[in-house]
């Protein structure tokens, strides 16, 4: 949409050119007053400083009014100079006929359509009586012949022009106005969409490291008597998770990948998730990839690492299990993500909750994707997340 600037009305921007056309008007009477040898000396110095008095008025006043039809004091201040001017000019020369079409034009951009048609009238039969008096049937009658058709045609369609701009501004202001109400609309909601998204983050990678980190800590503590070695592989566990932790909460607050794709491929992050899940608790996690790997967009990628992430940890805190399975597959048209365990389940009509699966869901879905869970007491859980749309490339 273009800015307020360039949606300025008709007049605004033929303005300069409504001025050329008022000093060409101008420069034919001027020219016509000296050549017109049947004029007096005194008529014709008198018609030619009638002539500055209205160029004087129309550059004081009448420019600045112009196309406004404010039907203000100084747009009724400039017509009541310029009316008896033009007239008083007829009189003298029939020749300065020649500024009523300069006159008309502003009478009809300066007032009101109702009052500048009164205001019209009035000058034409001003006019008009001066011809029956003077007996002045040639060139004057002409005019004013002229000047009774074209008056109310030029009048009715400047009118209907400038009712045209005045609407179409109108119309631009709202759009403008309703422009800055989306985007204040749009701002809330990328705002709130943020908000979400980092809280999501903050669940998938700060709090399940915390997570971590805690069991590692109770793991040293129960350790720290019996066998100072295997407290030690906790501790240290437990320090590179909180560095790990560190390294996510910093990319986060810079908004770039995360940390574990970072210079590092998809398979190559989820096979670390579950490294670390079988060395913190002993579960026999796997990761296994199928299909020709590629890169897939960012946002996918990280979908399927933030996934991996919150189900491992429902994994390591919930399950029960002893066994995991990360599997990726890579398809022509979709993507598919399965994690398996063999813990013991739950009823879906009685999903506990604290898994973080709506959070994860509307993650997915953000990506054109789908999340599926399957289980049963006793039976373990199968996750599988599918991204479609534009993800596989």
């Amino acid at each position: 949409m273009r800015d307020a600037g360039a949606s300025a009305d008709v007049w605004e921007r033929t303005r300069a050119g409504w001025h050329v056309v008022f000093g060409v008007f101008v420069a034919i009477t001027a020219v016509v007053l000296v050549a017109d040898g049947t004029t007096t000396g005194t008529q014709h110095w008198l018609a030619l400083a009638l002539l500055a008095t209205l160029c004087g008025a129309y550059a004081s006043v009448g420019a600045r009014v112009l196309h406004t039809v404010a039907d203000s004091p100084r747009s009724w201040g400039y017509l009541a100079v310029a009316g008896p001017v033009t007239v008083a000019m007829f009189v003298l020369t029939p020749v300065a006929s020649v500024m009523l079409f300069a006159l008309y034009p502003q009478i009809w951009s300066m007032v009101p359509a109702r009052r500048a048609a009164w205001a019209t009238s009035a000058v034409t039969v001003a006019v008009g009586v001066v011809v029956a008096v003077m007996g002045e049937f040639g060139v004057a009658a002409i005019s004013v012949a002229v000047g009774l058709v074209v008056a109310p045609v030029l009048g009715l369609w400047i009118s209907k022009i400038i009712e045209q701009s005045q609407e179409r501004a109108r119309v631009v202001a709202e759009l403008a106005a309703t422009r800055t109400e989306l985007a204040q609309v749009s701002h809330e909601a990328g705002v709130l969409a943020e908000r979400e998204r980092l809280a999501r983050d903050l669940h998938d990678t700060l709090a399940q490291g915390s997570t971590s980190v805690l069991f590692l800590l109770a793991s040293a503590r129960s350790a720290l008597r019996q066998d100072p070695a295997e407290a030690g592989r906790h501790l240290d566990l437990a320090e590179r998770t909180t560095r790990e932790n560190l390294t996510e909460l910093r990319t986060l607050v810079a908004e770039l990948t995360p940390a574990q794709l970072d210079g590092s491929s998809l398979p190559a992050a989820l096979t670390r998730l579950t490294e670390r899940l079988h060395t913190e608790t002993g579960i026999a996690a796997t990761t296994a990839v199928s299909g020709t790997h590629r890169e897939l967009p960012t946002p996918c990628e990280v979908t399927l690492l933030r996934a991996t992430q919150e189900l491992l940890s429902n994994i390591r805190r919930h399950s029960g299990a002893t066994t995991a399975t990360v599997t990726l597959t890579y398809a022509d048209d979709h993507i598919t993500l399965r994690i398996t365990d063999d813990g013991r389940g739950y009823d879906p009509a009685n999903r506990p909750t604290g898994f973080g699966l709506d959070g994860l869901r509307e993650r997915v879905q953000r990506v054109a994707g789908e999340l599926t869970v399957r289980t049963a007491p006793g039976a373990g859980v199968t996750v599988l997340v599918r991204l479609t749309g534009g993800c596989p490339r």
